[in-house]
């Protein structure tokens, strides 16, 4: 997915850039919307076209509780996680 959205960065990028040639040469209207058009849409792309990341797992050990108090966390995750995988 990181590759389409660099890939959608790039063609976005090319499109705006073209616009001002286009519209230099071209008198009608209808050829400067071609790249506006293209720009959108590579732009829509790029800021839709994410994967969905998981969230960073917890710190398995806190340095402030006592050594059973970790261990009756890393219990309570294991037993939580062991409840969402059935």
């Amino acid at each position: 997915m990181k590759i389409l959205r660099i890939v959608s960065c790039v063609l976005a990028c090319l499109s705006v850039a073209a616009i001002v040639p286009v519209g230099i040469f071209s008198k009608d209207l209808v050829y400067i919307t071609i790249p506006i058009a293209s720009a959108a849409l590579f732009a829509f792309i790029m800021f839709f076209a994410r994967g969905k990341s998981a969230p960073a797992p917890p710190a398995e050990v806190d340095f402030m509780n006592t050594d059973e108090e970790n261990a009756a966390i890393r219990e309570e995750r294991k037993r939580e996680a062991d409840k969402n995988q059935k």
